[in-house]
């Protein structure tokens, strides 16, 4: 008897074992809302194509466009980048070289926060915000006019002085007063000046009052923080952030929306380290993701808006892990590209879905399925057949004959079986058949397969021969 077994899905985690856990590591799922089921094919995610090489082994720490051009801190150095990827490293220097900064313009000057210092670019160069008043930054954001910082440790929010970021007056702060937690992050989404605190978030809007132009909102008060001070972001008018309580919301009317799955927040909540999680959101081939990143735990989730699903990213040098998270460090559009920076070499890459390696090192992709068990009975599985996007493979080198690899669990994943691989067809062979015969017999299996090879990656359906 041939069944379509469920192979095609998201990820989720079930325990710090990673037993009883179905993976989706480097591909994601893609729907078509006219077909039963609507989740029709797992296709391999973009690829990691050099755009510019600063020449510094060190940690990009953010982007944005100001002028035409990218202006990326890079270490402890600010770099101007022009469309054809021509750098320039502006002179002054930031007073620290690691972890994630801030970067916002207000039309004039590019401002730079690094949770302990405040810095503007104007004219390319780079000064150091003396002002006696600035206070000790959190987070930055900007708003009509103003930047707006959120003052460490303390509950208080501040404003610059109008479209001039080198002057802060002593009174134009106010204080996030729903609960008394202290400030965090703070964000523009749809002009309305988002404050997230330890336990609470509160939402302003700009009333244009004299003496201090942010108001809150009636109904902008709920009692749900933040978590990592990087992880909230704006997106097709959509605010996503990882929260207080370890879980993955996005806002609704106000409201947060949990879209992380049980599952995945108890694995986040085994976590040591989630204070440094950093994201970012971009929409490519109809998706929007949102990508999270835990640096000091070494992972990244990856939330798809079109499906509602989760899947894993990584990185791999020289066929292993390097440190188990995805390469971008945070992300910036520019000229129609999407750009992330490098978490340690210096590099600024293109997400590209036509590229299927990440700089020149391998893309290793991974699809762990659910259980396949019939009441406890012993299943007989005479072959498995893979439907992939075929005749994809390469005219030389690698992947000119792509293969992949099938191993299976009888217990749980605490044990899995040898490797046994297979052709996925050469270049034009569109008719190729991927199956395995002869695959024994379980009371419970869970099939897992993995590929390296550079090439073109859709994974339609799987459907076993079973007794």
């Amino acid at each position: 008897m041939k069944i379509q077994i469920p192979f095609i899905g998201g990820a989720y985690k079930a325990d710090s074992l990673n037993i009883n856990a179905q993976e989706c590591i480097n591909l994601y799922p893609v729907v078509d809302a006219q077909q039963e089921p609507a989740v029709v094919a797992l296709v391999g995610i973009p690829g990691c194509k050099q755009w510019v090489d600063i020449g510094v082994s060190v940690e990009i720490r953010g982007m944005i466009e100001f002028d035409g051009y990218i202006y990326a801190v890079c270490g402890d150095t600010v770099y101007k980048i022009s469309s054809s990827g021509a750098k320039t490293a502006l002179s002054t220097t930031l007073d620290t070289s690691t972890g994630p900064v801030w970067m916002e313009h207000n039309g004039l000057e590019v401002m730079i926060t690094d949770d302990t210092y405040g810095y503007l670019v104007n004219s390319d160069v780079v000064s150091k915000i003396t002002d006696a008043d600035f206070p000790t930054p959190s987070s930055l954001t900007y708003q009509d006019g103003y930047f707006i910082v959120t003052e460490k440790d303390t509950g208080r929010y501040w404003l610059s002085a109008l479209l001039d970021g080198s002057s802060w007056n002593a009174l134009d702060y106010t204080t996030s007063e729903g609960l008394p937690d202290d400030a965090v992050s703070c964000l523009m989404a749809n002009r309305e000046l988002w404050n997230f605190g330890e336990i609470s978030t509160e939402i302003y809007y700009n009333s244009g009052a004299s003496d201090f132009p942010f108001e809150r909102l009636p109904n902008g008060f709920f009692k749900t923080g933040i978590g990592a001070a990087h992880s909230a972001v704006n997106m097709d008018n959509s605010v996503f952030w990882f929260t207080d309580k370890r879980q993955v919301v996005v806002a609704s009317n106000y409201s947060p929306v949990i879209i992380s799955t049980p599952q995945i927040d108890a694995h986040f909540s085994r976590m040591s380290t989630v204070s440094d999680a950093i994201g970012f959101a971009y929409t490519q081939m109809g998706h929007t993701f949102y990508q999270l990143t835990f640096p000091t735990e070494g992972e990244t989730w990856v939330y798809d808006a079109a499906t509602r699903l989760w899947h894993q990213r990584k990185s791999y040098k020289s066929g292993s892990v390097t440190d188990g998270r995805h390469r971008a460090n945070c992300y910036f559009r520019f000229n129609g590209k999407h750009l992330v920076g490098d978490y340690n070499n210096g590099k600024i890459y293109e997400l590209d879905p036509d590229t299927y390696e990440d700089n020149g090192e391998v893309k290793r992709w991974k699809r762990t399925c659910q259980y396949i068990q019939k009441n406890g009975e012993r299943v007989f599985f005479a072959n498995l057949q893979l439907f992939f996007e075929s005749g994809v493979g390469l005219v030389t080198g690698q992947g000119d004959d792509p293969e992949v690899m099938l191993k299976w669990s009888d217990d749980g994943g605490h044990t899995w079986s040898n490797e046994h691989w297979a052709n996925i067809g050469a270049i034009g062979e569109y008719g190729h058949r991927t199956i395995w015969r002869r695959l024994g017999k379980s009371r419970s299996r869970t099939f897992s397969i993995e590929g390296t090879d550079p090439v073109k990656t859709v994974i339609i359906k799987a459907v076993a021969d079973i007794s």
